[in-house]
């Protein structure tokens, strides 16, 4: 049995982009145009072309929830997003998938944190991951990024790129990084091989916080801000998260 695990926020959201039409009435007077049933079949012809370019037998769309954990940790956590106009057909298509296709949305956790969830719990199913989102590469198993292809992640590769994150930090959703980080640094830092224990990992991005004058808290917050949750990090019942530590 294959399921896919699909990252509804990024197919809505593109879809309901695609699908607004400027009309301009003259005078300089321009609105902005949609048409719902237009948006929600293009969401059920992707859902079934995707289902069929990975040949699954069926799949879970996830979706974000209205709170974030995140922002218990990091209060400024996406308050980047807070002025960004939202396309017109965002609550429809949102409400379309939770309706016909019984959405999964979790307390307090973004897609993201869902998939990841759904990804590593233990299964009979051959599961796969399908979103652009490189925050998912995080997540040990299999990812489509292309919606035609799979590929597999270790889990050393997954603590890796945790790591990666926690340095780089991510500026569309509002985190900072260590400061003068990015990518080609990141990866000076943490070395070429991937096959690191995580705790010698996580000693090189300490050293990295504490030579900009950032301490072991600061660090650790960015890391768990950074952290797209796996099945042992959530209670499902409670609702209770797990944040990461190093131990």
């Amino acid at each position: 049995m294959r399921t896919l695990l699909i990252d509804g926020d990024i197919l809505i959201y593109k879809i309901a982009t695609q699908n607004e039409v400027p009309t301009h009435w003259g005078d300089g007077l321009w609105t902005l145009h949609c048409d719902e049933n237009i948006c929600k079949a293009e969401v059920d012809n992707q859902l079934l072309q995707l289902k069929e370019n990975l040949e699954a037998d069926k799949f879970i769309i996830a979706l974000t929830d209205k709170t974030n954990f995140r922002k218990d940790i990091l209060p400024s956590y996406k308050d980047n997003r807070k002025q960004r106009r939202k396309p017109l057909a965002l609550p429809f298509l949102r409400q379309h998938c939770m309706d016909k296709y019984k959405a999964v949305i979790m307390d307090g956790l973004e897609a993201d944190d869902v998939l990841g969830i759904l990804s590593t719990e233990p299964s009979n199913e051959e599961r796969i991951i399908v979103s652009i989102d490189k925050d998912l590469l995080q997540i040990p198993g299999k990812i489509s990024k292309d919606g035609m292809t799979f590929e597999e992640i270790s889990e050393d590769e997954a603590n890796y790129w945790h790591m990666m994150q926690t340095l780089t930090g991510d500026s569309t959703d509002g985190y900072s990084g260590c400061p003068k980080v990015g990518v080609k640094t990141a990866q000076k830092i943490l070395g070429d091989h991937i096959q690191v224990p995580i705790l010698d990992l996580w000693m090189r991005v300490l050293a990295a916080y504490a030579k900009v004058g950032y301490s072991t808290d600061e660090a650790l917050a960015q890391a768990r801000v950074a952290r797209i949750l796996r099945h042992n990090d959530y209670n499902k019942e409670t609702g209770g998260i797990k944040l990461w530590q190093t131990s």
